[in-house]
This record gives C-alpha cells, structure tokens and sequence, in this order.
C-alpha cells in the first residue's frame, strides 16, 4: 500500500485518504476473519499455522520436494513481510519453521523491489 501511495500519482489529499481509509477497512476486516475463524489469540494461531506448516512438508525440504513449487512461494510470500518483525521472530523461535524458512530465502534470493 504504501508503495502504491508513494509511487502513484496522487495528491497529498489523496494519499492521506488512501492510507488511512485503507488502514482503518484492513482493521474491520480483521476483525470479521478473527471471528469467522473463531480466532482468540492471533499469535497462537499462527504458530499453529507454522507447525501445520511443516508437519505438510513430511521431512521434504520443500512442499515441492527438492524444490519450491507454488505453494511454498505463496506461503513464503506471505511470511516474508513479517519475518523480522516481532511477530515473526517469535514464530521462528517458537515454531519448526525457520529451517525452512531459511531454504526459501536461499533457494528465492534476494527482493527484487525497486525503490523509486
């Protein structure tokens, strides 16, 4: 969102509205996804979501086997946006995660984002 904001060709209005409309609609829609999922406590689901995770791997490397497929890409895109936030430290500590983690990184390499 926010390189959307900065990218795009928007007025200081704009972009004001933007990121905080856009804030304020994320929030509400967490807020109905914790309660469809019948989600108490956001941390611990997603440690659950980790060991489900890796349980899935069945001591393969990746989902793919000896190489990521599309699955370990989009779990990996999800991830990484977090990863070295706090929520995503105490995931890697807290879960069996982060060897694989460390494999998708190597095997994806660096961001390619392009700072404009």
């Amino acid at each position: 969102m926010e390189l959307l904001i900065s990218a795009g060709n928007f007025s200081f209005t704009e972009k004001l509205t933007v990121k905080y409309a856009g804030a304020a609609a994320m929030y509400f829609v967490s807020k109905k996804l914790k309660k469809k999922h019948n989600i108490t406590d956001e941390r611990a689901a997603l440690y659950e979501a980790a060991e489900t995770w890796v349980e899935a791997l069945s001591g393969r490397n990746f989902l793919g086997g000896s190489k990521p497929n599309l699955a370990d890409l989009a779990v990996f895109g999800v991830l990484r946006p977090i990863r070295y936030l706090r929520a995503g430290r105490d995931m890697v500590d807290n879960t069996r995660i982060g060897e694989w983690y460390a494999r998708m990184e190597t095997a994806v390499g660096e961001s390619s984002r392009i700072n404009a």
